[in-house]
This record gives structure tokens, sequence and C-alpha cells, in this order.
């Protein structure tokens, strides 16, 4: 499959694409969620080929400081969802232990700043899933 790369500029109003090492590849777009449909359309009318026939690599052009911005976000958005993750996880362990220490719902919900109803919430997923084992080791057993 053929790949075209594609760098894309803002030229107020409009978002500039220059398809690379393709004569006469150039559209643009008011909007950037619009710029692959334009683009597409023009390198299948150059090459005679379909649009689903080739894929795109994106690069963007822009100034340096809106460069510096997005790089900035992209990064702190990563650090968010790895920091999502070890909650999510800290959460399901914090909820387990007061479980097995057999702490009330409302109680864990008080120790751990949560409504009661998250506590519940995290509970039977992790009981279910040992309950599970539970019965297949028992059913295991009486074979």
């Amino acid at each position: 499959m053929t790949n075209y790369t594609v760098t894309v500029s803002r030229e107020e109003p409009w978002w500039v694409a220059v398809v690379e090492g393709l004569p006469g590849g150039a559209t643009e777009s008011r909007r950037l969620d619009q710029l692959e449909v334009e683009v597409r359309d023009l390198i299948a009318g150059l090459t005679d080929t379909s649009e689903d026939d080739f894929d795109l690599d994106w690069k963007y052009a822009l100034p340096p400081a809106l460069e510096r911005s997005v790089r900035q976000f992209v990064r702190a958005r990563s650090r968010r969802e790895v920091a999502e993750r070890e909650y999510a996880a800290a959460q399901a362990r914090a909820v387990e232990a007061l479980t097995a220490a057999h702490v009330s719902v409302r109680d864990a919900a008080e120790l751990l700043g949560l409504s009661y109803q998250r506590v519940a919430q995290i509970r039977p997923a992790r009981r279910a899933r040992r309950d599970r084992g539970t019965a297949t080791s028992r059913s295991a057993h009486a074979s």
C-alpha cells in the first residue's frame, strides 16, 4: 500500500495540506477535521486510485509557540492517563484490603474519601472474581 506524507500548516483562515512528492498535491479546508477527506479526494484524483488505497502520515508545521503548547499538552495528557491507571489500581487495592478486614462499605468510603456507592461498585467486581475461583476449585474437588 502506498503511503503519503501530508504536511499541514495554518494560513488564516485555512488549514493547508501539502502532499510530499505529489505534483499538484495541495488542498485547504477551513476546519482541520475536514482536511483528511479533502486530501484523500485530492490524492485519489491525481493518482487515479481509490481513497482507501493509500495511507497518510500527518505532520503539522505549527509556529514554535503553538507547537510547544501542543507538545506540553500531549505530554501532560499522557502523564494524567498513567496517574489515572495508578489511582484506579490503588483504589481497588485499598477497597480490597478494607473488605478483607471486614470494614463496612460506608466506613471504607469515609476512610478513602469516596462515596459509599463507589466503594460498593468496586467491591463486587473484586469479590465476584474471587468467588468464581472458589466455585471452580470446589467443583474440581467434588469430582
